[in-house]
């Protein structure tokens, strides 16, 4: 089985070779903040509406070659659980975004998370040399005054220590993600997103909790098969809140993190942004399907 890394910031994991349009160059590039700065509303839309999109992979995470035909390979996400493959996720993506080879790192017992929304990872000068993502993974081999020295698909780099997720730390891991969480106020739905220049509602919860250590599946649907079910009296905040169709007993097609006092943090449709909802809005309170907690 043939692995490699993502070696870009972000890489945007397609449906298909024909799926991205003029609109999406600068994602076939590993360039997610541009590609996403320069959609317009109907565009980002468009994204979800045309399904062409699958998800998203951060820098250093694994993916597992299916073929290569011409300048793309066919993936699984290896990080992503999905229930259509056990390998993972699966999707198109070009090559020029991952490794040039399989990478196999030295033994280490540590990992470095970022949990701000961008950090830089830096060289042995401590000068810049990309911009991560919220959700990066990355092993630690060691420190260096304030810095934490990672390995990398780029060979040795160092992250400010200050970007991961000792700054949040709230009473709990579900008030800690919520803190992370509110990063987002404001952001622009993507179809697909895991990462800090957008996310779908799935991907809001899966990037929040993937920050801390938890594995939990990419989809609304396969988060709310798994977890520890909860009545509304056991809720706390980072707890998730799933809605369905057929007045909450058919697909599910929606995932929020509770906050308390009856509201919800959420990136809620194609064309809104991250918000904060009230549990009791009319839409919501018809389709609850219930709540789930994978923070301990």
């Amino acid at each position: 089985m043939e692995t490699r890394r993502v070696k870009v910031p972000v890489a945007t994991i397609w449906k298909s070779k024909e799926s991205p349009r003029k609109v999406d160059r600068p994602a076939l590039e590993g360039d997610v903040k541009t590609w996403v700065d320069q959609m317009s509303d109907q565009e980002s839309i468009d994204l979800s509406e045309k399904d062409l999109l699958e998800t998203q992979a951060l820098f250093n995470d694994e993916v597992i070659i299916d073929h290569f035909d011409g300048d793309w390979a066919k993936v699984y996400v290896a990080s992503q659980s999905d229930d259509s493959d056990s390998r993972g996720y699966p999707g198109w993506v070009p090559t020029k975004l991952l490794s040039a080879e399989q990478i196999v790192y030295p033994p280490v017992t540590a990992t470095v998370r970022i949990a701000v929304r961008t950090a830089n990872l830096y060289n042995e000068s401590k000068q810049p040399i990309l911009e991560l993502s919220l959700g990066t993974v990355l092993l630690q081999t060691g420190t260096d005054g304030d810095y934490f020295e990672v390995v990398s698909p780029l060979g040795k780099g160092y992250i400010d220590k200050k970007a991961t997720v000792l700054p949040f730390i709230g009473q709990n891991a579900g008030e800690t993600m919520v803190q992370m969480g509110r990063q987002f106020l404001g952001m622009r739905y993507l179809w697909g997103g895991v990462s800090s220049y957008g996310f779908d509602c799935s991907g809001f919860a899966y990037t929040l909790h993937r920050v801390l250590g938890f594995d939990i599946p990419r989809d609304a649907d396969d988060q709310q098969e798994s977890g520890l079910p909860l009545s509304p009296e056991e809720i706390l905040p980072g707890d998730l809140v799933f809605f369905a169709y057929d007045h909450g007993t058919g697909y599910v097609h929606h995932v929020g993190m509770y906050i308390g006092k009856g509201q919800m943090i959420e990136s809620r449709t194609p064309g809104a942004k991250v918000d904060i909802a009230d549990l009791t809005e009319p839409k919501f309170a018809s389709e609850f399907a219930g709540f789930r907690r994978y923070w301990r």
